[in-house]
């Protein structure tokens, strides 16, 4: 027959054996959540932008990434984003690309197991120059 200090200090064993391992799995979640999100909210932006960009009569380059650029800040902001204008529009019927960058930083950088960051993650969008 054990004793019942018998059972804990097994337990105690247990629980320190498995806790960290645990919340290395649920740290690696988060991260990866974050990273996808992160790339959600990139193409988001760009399709934002593109598609101000497109509708505007003039300066639609510059429309377009002011546009994206906002909405990714607001979006996600500890991602640094970049925006970039891949082709400008401007003409009717023409395309206006824009390409969003998200920087995703590491959150739980430093564990075994989990690729060090920052995670570089990016959107693109097409959208033709409207006009009237």
């Amino acid at each position: 027959m054990t004793k019942l200090c018998d059972k804990r200090a097994s337990e105690l064993v247990e629980a320190a054996l498995t806790l960290p391992i645990v919340l290395l799995i649920l740290l690696a979640i988060i991260q990866f959540g974050i990273v996808v999100y992160g790339s959600q909210m990139a193409k988001e932006a760009a399709r934002h932008g593109a598609r101000m960009g497109s509708v505007v009569q003039g300066n639609a380059a510059a429309v377009a990434a002011s546009a994206a650029y906002q909405f990714a800040q607001s979006a996600l902001p500890i991602g640094n984003p970049q925006v970039q204008i891949l082709a400008p529009g401007g003409v009717v019927g023409t395309e206006l690309r824009v390409r969003v960058t998200y920087e995703v930083p590491n959150l739980v950088g430093g564990f075994p197991g989990i690729p060090p960051g920052p995670y570089r993650v990016f959107g693109e969008a097409t959208a033709r120059q409207e006009g009237w």
